[in-house]
């Protein structure tokens, strides 16, 4: 049987973890045979180490900041956006900036700016402007063409049939009353006989010889 020994140039994970056991066991002797290391002396000038830290730098003067009933449009704000200024004071600061009447000017393209509970009848001046006014106030006479549709009757159609109808109604109004007949007086419908059918008799059954 041949031997299943991994040859020697090829990679062992055993043998690449004995040798770090190894490496750690011979780190670790060293270290336990070598001596303690002496602290070496310091090395900073006595000078330096007397020598005085310097002093803080002096926090610098509180901002005089004009008061906030003071304030117009005219002002300069820029005084209560720098950093060191209260957040409450920046606040109100802005406030009073934005409710300028500069900044209150609605825009007239707003279309929810109005009061629509607010009842704005059309003015009828206006309303007869309108394309569908007309046929409120002053409806267009019409016809039935030869299609059978209905049209409307052309402006200077229209414009000449009440001239024309005009003279037809002076005659009539100048022509003397017509006196209609009495309806007459329905007949009386006389009285129809209704004649019966005269039964018959069944026609008799031939004897059988």
């Amino acid at each position: 049987m041949a031997d299943s020994a991994p040859p020697a140039d090829r990679f062992s994970l055993r043998r690449w973890s004995e040798r770090k056991l190894a490496a750690a066991r011979a780190a670790d002797a060293r270290a336990a045979d070598a001596p303690a290391a002496v602290p070496a002396a310091s090395t900073v000038p006595a000078a330096v180490i007397a020598a005085p830290l310097p002093a803080p730098a002096a926090a610098p003067p509180a901002r005089e900041l004009p008061a906030i009933d003071t304030l117009s449009l005219a002002s300069d704000f820029s005084p209560f956006l720098q950093p060191d200024v209260d957040e409450s004071l920046r606040r109100q600061a802005l406030k009073k900036l934005f409710s300028q009447p500069a900044f209150n000017v609605m825009d007239g393209l707003d279309v929810y700016i109005d009061d629509y509970g607010k009842p704005d009848p059309i003015a009828p001046e206006v309303v007869r402007q309108l394309v569908q006014g007309r046929y409120l106030f002053d409806p267009p006479r019409t016809r039935v063409n030869a299609e059978g549709e209905v049209e409307d009757v052309p402006p200077d159609e229209a414009a000449a049939a009440p001239e024309a109808a005009a003279v037809p109604e002076a005659e009539a109004a100048a022509a003397p009353p017509i006196e209609l007949p009495l309806a007459p007086t329905p007949l009386a419908s006389a009285p129809v006989a209704i004649e019966s059918p005269v039964p018959t008799a069944p026609p008799a059954a031939e004897s059988r010889s």
